[in-house]
């Protein structure tokens, strides 16, 4: 069983606790997972009140040094905001993360991955195109080890009008010269684009630049740990990967798929 970096606990937006969700992920023949509870800097109501970190920091110390076959990471997942950026860096110093999760849900004040109603009167074109830059962006900072559901953009089934294969292109091109990983986030198949993150076609391209992957679910209940990872795994075979990144102390290393 391939590891799952990417869930949610009752510190941020998820519904069960650590021990829940260890617990199952124990039953489902998992051999190593990793928690990213939401970290943001700009108030929103799925991150964690950031008062609780250090009760977060003396939770997973608890865990990590368990007795269990499990092995548990301590992963966060992060907003970039250009604004705040300085102070994020400053934040994740402080921590002892095994990696950090990048991920881009707002356009300026607008939280795009919850708020539908901001569709309505957008330039999508120009929301596509502003999307791919923030993440490139996150890319550049060198603040992430991982960039999370790369083209979550898509999330509620609203394109562009343009062909996306040029951004697929100069993303996977920064991505690569920034040295980040990205993360094959298989939460997608249950939001209405209905396919993973990333889709097929920028896959292939981030194949083409060699470009390192990883895996998550997303899971913010116990059931969704793993959720279509099966898939997940011989869509990358059928691609051409042959491994997958894992992490320690914000150090790499890679497993055979």
């Amino acid at each position: 069983m391939y590891p799952d970096y990417h869930m949610h606990t009752r510190f941020s937006d998820g519904h069960h606790t650590h021990e829940e969700m260890i617990y199952s992920a124990e039953v489902s023949g998992f051999t190593e997972i990793g928690f990213s509870d939401h970290i943001s800097l700009k108030p929103v109501g799925w991150s964690m009140d950031l008062t609780r970190i250090p009760e977060l920091i003396d939770t997973m110390k608890h865990i990590q040094h368990r007795s269990s076959p499990l092995t548990v990471r301590f992963g966060a997942e992060v907003d970039y905001i250009p604004s705040l950026a300085g102070d994020t860096r400053k934040i994740l110093q402080a921590l002892p993360l095994d990696y950090v999760i990048g991920s881009v849900h707002f356009i300026d004040d607008w939280n795009f991955d919850t708020d539908i109603n901001g569709y309505e009167t957008i330039d999508i074109n120009n929301f596509y195109r502003t999307y791919f830059r923030l993440i490139s962006e996150a890319a550049q900072s060198q603040i992430f080890d991982i960039i999370g559901h790369a083209d979550l953009a898509k999330k509620f089934a609203v394109y562009p009008t343009f062909n996306l294969n040029k951004l697929y292109e100069e993303t996977a091109r920064v991505f690569r010269e920034s040295g980040v990983v990205v993360e094959l986030n298989t939460s997608g198949k249950n939001k209405p684009c209905a396919e993973f993150y990333p889709s097929v076609d920028f896959l292939e391209v981030l194949h083409h630049y060699h470009v390192p992957i990883t895996l998550g679910s997303d899971a913010h209940v116990e059931q969704n740990i793993g959720q279509h990872f099966e898939e997940a795994v011989n869509l990358l075979k059928s691609i051409g990967y042959k491994e997958i990144v894992t992490f320690k102390q914000r150090k790499r290393s890679s497993a055979p798929l």
